[in-house]
């Protein structure tokens, strides 16, 4: 029961942990690609800027959490078969 329990609650902090970096990338692109017109940095070249960064980072972090998520769940089918 206690189990059930900590493996929801840790499939809600994942979820909140994606969540919340999403935001922090997208914040953070948008900070670094519109702040650079302030320069003289034109907004066509600033949005471009955005969405490539945004693909990127995004895309890395997604794929980071993925592996951690699918490695934690290996971790545990093999610590359930030794059982």
């Amino acid at each position: 029961m206690l189990e059930k329990y900590f493996t929801w609650l840790a499939e809600v902090l994942l979820i909140i942990v994606v969540g919340v970096g999403l935001v922090f990338i997208t914040l953070h692109s948008l900070y670094y690609s519109y702040g650079m017109m302030i320069f003289g940095e034109h907004s066509a070249a600033a949005t471009e800027m955005f969405w490539e960064s945004e693909k990127l980072w995004s895309s890395i972090y997604t794929v980071a959490v993925i592996v951690i998520a699918v490695s934690t769940q290996i971790v545990r089918s093999f610590k359930r078969s030794k059982k």
